[in-house]
């Protein structure tokens, strides 16, 4: 798996974490001619669960944004699922080897 497959990728500014900037992944959703509350009800999420999937750890939230945008969730949000699709629990986040890890070694 690799970035080079998803030129929407291409386009947003990496942080020194490994993950995407905020702001670029919800400039990708508004392009695509949705707006963060319309993604909400477009999965049946609560309101607001998109714009706080994109800042923090939200599973549902983070599953719908990468469904839209067809771009792997291990991908997407590189710090919080590993390579396999395993979700990183912040508890236990040393546990596990990350997207991000493991695409900078």
């Amino acid at each position: 798996m690799n970035y080079e497959q998803y030129p929407l990728l291409n386009s947003f500014s990496q942080c020194d974490d490994g993950s995407w900037h905020a702001e670029d992944i919800k400039s990708a959703i508004r392009k695509s001619g949705i707006t963060l509350r319309g993604l909400c009800e477009r999965y049946d999420l609560p309101y607001g669960s998109v714009s706080k999937a994109i800042s923090q750890p939200l599973k549902k939230g983070e599953l719908a944004i990468t469904d839209y945008l067809g771009v792997p969730v291990q991908l997407l949000f590189p710090t919080r699922w590993t390579v396999d699709g395993q979700r990183v629990r912040p508890r236990y986040a040393d546990k596990y080897t990350t997207v991000a890890e493991y695409l900078s070694c």
